[in-house]
């Protein structure tokens, strides 16, 4: 298949990040069939990982939707049991919400990653190639915090 020629090197990264996507379909339906979430659900559990436990109209906020949708996001997230609601601490009136281990497995299944056709592409790149795609999708996702863990450890 011929690479489509694009005068712009931000109009090749982004048919390529589409690409990319396309490739980890199948990924995504594995984790969908696996945990009952959705590509949606899953940047919601991610957000939600970095929030910590908070309270919905934070998490609301934080995902760019109204608090009245977002009840309804966590409604069906802790029916699959990647979230789970708990009393506040201080306020045990306030009910905040959290990701649960489950979640947690959901976000980074390492079995899936590994037997998918990504995570076998991953894995057959020189290790400088493998770095430098990592920092490269973690700067464009937002997610430095895993490029410092990871060089940390």
């Amino acid at each position: 298949m011929a690479h489509q020629r694009t005068s712009n090197d931000a109009d090749r990264a982004l048919i390529a990040y589409v690409r990319a996507v396309i490739l980890a379909e199948p990924l995504q339906l594995a984790i969908l069939e696996k945990y009952g979430v959705r590509l949606a659900g899953l940047r919601a559990l991610r957000v939600l990982r970095d929030l910590g436990t908070v309270p919905i109209s934070r998490f609301a906020e934080a995902i760019e939707i109204p608090r009245s949708t977002a009840t309804g996001v966590v409604d069906r997230l802790v029916e699959r049991g990647v979230i789970e609601r708990v009393s506040d601490a201080v306020d045990r009136r306030m009910i905040n919400i959290r990701v649960t281990p489950r979640g947690l497995a959901a976000l980074e299944d390492r079995a899936l990653l590994d037997e998918s056709v990504v995570g076998t592409r991953i894995r057959a790149l020189a290790p400088e190639e493998q770095r430098l795609l990592a920092d490269l999708l973690e700067h464009v996702v937002g997610d430095r915090t895993t490029a410092t863990s990871a060089r940390v450890a």
